[in-house]
């Protein structure tokens, strides 16, 4: 019976400590927005496993006002903590595809691929 009562009281906390894991291919100058249907506070871990750098850019969803940002260097590593009114876009001004790795502390809803504005 003990055991029964110890496994029922571990399932909570396995459950609980749930994450999602995802490899994130953003295509050569284009911007991957993530949480514009999120209504929580999150976290997520990056690791940018390409050779080349991609800009972490954080936005108000009502304004677009600039929240927080940098640039996540090749092969670094890095957590990001969102508030539920932001969106967080990863900006690839590369002409190659970038990789990130993304673990999320939840699931976080509302992503989407926007082609980058040309500069000139």
């Amino acid at each position: 019976m003990k055991k029964v009562i110890i496994l029922l009281l571990f399932i909570p906390l396995v459950l609980g400590c749930s994450s999602f894991k995802s490899g994130l291919t953003i295509p050569a100058n284009e911007t991957f927005i993530l949480g514009e249907s999120n209504s929580k506070n999150y976290s997520a871990e990056l690791l940018n496993t390409s050779d080349y750098e991609v800009k972490i850019r954080g936005e108000k969803k009502q304004n677009g006002e600039y929240t927080q940002g940098f640039v996540l260097a090749p092969k670094s590593k890095v957590t990001v903590y969102v508030s539920s009114d932001e969106i967080i876009k990863f900006i690839n001004n590369n002409n190659l595809p970038v990789k990130v790795n993304v673990k999320l502390n939840k699931a976080v809803p509302g992503m989407r691929y926007i082609k980058n504005r040309d500069p000139n």
